[in-house]
């Protein structure tokens, strides 16, 4: 896997302070795990908030410090590295919702603001989605397959982010399923009575 779409340095900044909340981190982790090139800019990131840390004078710290730090790692990182088993696989999902043949939806059971969603969304092949637009920031990884939309083709691997003003309508690129992970701020938009249907019971 070689993705050609990647974060920005700013979101993988934010990802590697623990700046981001935990379902779009997790997005960015997806990907960071099967990219060798931001691996390594999340490793100089690392470092050089390693050295910013170490020429700040010492300071007393609380006895519960070591605890608090380490809960919100864990919050930060719902899945353990050391699992050998797919990325998917390790992931806690609700029961799959069909939305159409070869369309269903899964919730994804990761700490989020209520108004956000993080979910699975698995469309097969010759498949597509509603024109909708976003309320909000969309992060999205393609774990299996490819889709195509206005702003190109995104295979496995591939990073996305959307901002509010994206207006599109993903199809699936090529003969496999496309299977991704979102995480979206806020509801989406879709455009015409079926979309809206099919959000609507589609709702994680």
């Amino acid at each position: 896997m070689s993705p050609r779409h990647h974060p920005s340095d700013d979101i993988l900044t934010a990802y590697t302070s623990g700046a981001l909340e935990p379902g779009f981190g997790l997005v960015v982790g997806a990907h960071v795990e099967g990219c060798a090139h931001c691996r390594a800019r999340v490793g100089a990131f690392e470092a050089a908030s390693g050295a910013a840390l170490e020429a700040l004078p010492q300071a007393e710290v609380g006895v519960d410090a070591l605890a608090n730090v380490m809960g919100r790692l864990n919050e930060q990182a719902p899945i353990a590295r050391t699992d050998a088993r797919p990325f998917v696989e390790r992931l806690s999902t609700k029961p799959k919702k069909w939305l159409a043949p070869g369309v269903w939806v899964a919730g994804v059971n990761t700490p989020h603001a209520p108004q956000n969603r993080v979910y699975l969304l698995s469309v097969a092949s010759g498949g597509l989605t509603a024109r909708h637009e976003h309320s909000g920031a969309e992060f999205c990884t393609v774990l299996k397959g490819a889709y195509r939309d206005e702003l190109g083709v995104f295979a496995a691997g591939d990073f996305a982010a959307a901002e509010a003003d994206l207006n599109h309508q993903p199809v699936v690129h090529g003969d496999e399923t496309c299977l991704c992970l979102f995480a979206t701020e806020g509801r989406l938009r879709p455009q015409g009575w079926l979309g809206k249907l099919a959000f609507r019971y589609a709702d994680v």
